[in-house]
């Protein structure tokens, strides 16, 4: 399971919710990317209907877990959970009484819905910085961003000319941070899910939403 730092967000059950539950939900991974159209396909499913019909039916019975995943081969990858990663941490900023789950899933549902908007041949005469805008100008259509354009795009956007420098961005540590976590657990492939630690080999972006709902129930 991923740092505590990012239960603000990361964490679809947030603390205060799990709070009172009399025994320890099971934790489910979900190791996706922005820029898999699988993975895609599969967290569409899961925020649409399964995590809440398992919350329906199982209160708290399950703490399902959003993990960044880059895959490099796809550059807009790096980008696009970049932007994630500097919004997840502008949220945490925020009071700890706000919802934050929500704005950040909600978020991901958004570029998960777009995702063609940056496919390999679909932004290819944009600079960096000029895609790190078009992220925010594609999910603000169609939900409100808890931030100014300007107050993310200060946290990603790389500074032209002067001296040589490589230090990246306010998103780095947060991407070394998961690089290093899915080196750890021997991740790669999305997306893939796990429950309790294990990866569950039956789980694809083609198990049907049925199948999936059986699937968490079987582990009760």
């Amino acid at each position: 399971m991923i740092s505590p730092k990012y239960s603000f967000t990361h964490y679809y059950l947030s603390c205060k919710t799990l709070s009172n539950a009399k025994i320890p939900p099971h934790i489910v991974n979900l190791y996706v990317d922005y820029n898999c159209p699988f993975s895609a396909k599969l967290f569409l499913k899961f925020y649409g209907k399964i995590l809440p019909e398992l919350q329906s039916k199982h209160p708290d019975k399950f703490q399902f877990v959003y993990v960044n995943v880059v895959q490099p081969w796809h550059p807009n990858s790096v980008l696009l959970n970049e932007f994630s990663l500097v919004y997840a941490k502008l949220l945490r900023e925020l009071k700890e009484g706000d919802d934050l789950v929500t704005p950040f899933w909600d978020f991901s549902k958004v570029l998960y819905e777009n995702k063609e908007e940056f496919y390999d041949n679909s932004n290819i005469k944009l600079t960096r910085n000029e895609i790190y805008e078009q992220i925010y100008d594609v999910v603000s259509k169609h939900t409100e961003l808890k931030f100014e354009k300007d107050k993310i795009l200060n946290e990603l956007q790389i500074k032209v000319g002067g001296e040589p420098d490589n230090a990246g961005n306010g998103a780095s540590a947060d991407i070394k941070y998961f690089t290093k976590y899915l080196r750890g657990v021997g991740v790669h492939a999305t997306p893939t899910v796990s429950i309790d630690g294990v990866v569950e080999p039956s789980i694809s972006s083609g198990t049907s939403e049925e199948e999936l709902i059986k699937i968490f129930e079987s582990k009760l």
